[in-house]
């Protein structure tokens, strides 16, 4: 996926993935991989894919729970595990 996809997404309305959810989804994604960068440059270690998508889904579970009582929040994380 190109920056230019990942924008064009985040962007697109759907009622599968509400924007709220695209906006967070991808706002973990960014950071994710700039750490895996990070991480490679100076330590000189990678991190596996798998890895990194479930520190991606920890973080999106993460925000969301944190945030549940406020009303944008109340039925993301049903949205998110479907």
């Amino acid at each position: 996926m190109s920056w230019a996809e990942l924008l064009s997404w985040q962007r697109s309305s759907s009622s599968a993935a509400p924007s709220l959810l695209r906006k967070i989804a991808a706002q973990s994604t960014v950071y994710q991989i700039w750490k895996q960068r990070n991480n490679v440059v100076h330590n000189h270690v990678s991190i596996p894919a798998s890895t990194i998508f479930k520190l991606i889904d920890r973080e999106i579970r993460n925000i969301i729970t944190a945030r549940r009582k406020r009303k944008l929040f109340r039925n993301l994380m049903q949205v998110w595990l479907i």
